[in-house]
């Protein structure tokens, strides 16, 4: 939780000086859905990455077809855990836990369509490296944070549509690095994301 709070405290200060300096910038808070396509086997369990929800700020920097469009971003996703026990009686044991991490992506973003309209479409794309903060632990499995890379990164393409002040984007981020440290595995999220735009 530290690593989110020094990361919205430092987009803060960066969001006063940007309005302090005029410069033509657009902020954008949104929150939406996730889905993961990740499967790996670590050690004896399997995890299975599946839905989640996430929440952040984007900023739109720069006027005309082109801008610069960086954010900060929560997100909470769900693992299913699954275990082969070897003993004859033994069952299987199941169970979930979430992941939560920060992911701050840096993308580059054309307008579509004239910007101010209307109705504005745009296309984007960038990187997106991405924080793991913390794994709700379970007692049946050894899985904790311990088991995933601390960072990751990820290149990313998405579109989105303005109506008004109102944004709907939807996103794709390939994983380029393995999301588990014992394991080979990438995280490839798919994002549709809401917000208001001023």
């Amino acid at each position: 939780m530290k690593q989110l709070q020094i990361a919205v405290i430092t987009l803060m200060c960066f969001l006063t000086f940007i309005v302090h300096t005029r410069a033509q910038v657009k902020v954008n808070p949104k929150v939406g859905v996730n889905m993961s396509a990740i499967d790996a086997d670590i050690r004896d369990i399997n995890a299975e990455a599946r839905a989640g929800w996430n929440a952040g700020v984007d900023l739109r920097m720069g006027k005309g077809w082109l801008f610069l469009n960086p954010g900060v971003h929560y997100y909470s996703f769900t693992a299913r855990l699954l275990k082969d026990l070897n003993g004859p009686d033994e069952v299987a044991l199941k169970d979930e836990t979430t992941i939560q991490s920060v992911k701050l992506p840096v993308n580059l973003g054309v307008n579509l369509t004239k910007p101010g309209g209307l109705l504005n479409i745009h296309a984007k794309g960038g990187v997106s490296p991405t924080y793991v903060m913390s794994v709700r632990e379970r007692e049946s499995f050894a899985f904790d944070k311990n088991a995933l890379n601390s960072w990751t990164f990820g290149a990313n393409v998405g579109a989105g549509i303005d109506i008004l002040f109102l944004t709907v984007d939807l996103n794709y981020e390939i994983g380029l690095t393995d999301f588990f440290r014992d394991a080979t595995g990438r995280n490839n999220v798919l994002t549709l994301s809401a917000g208001i735009k001023f």
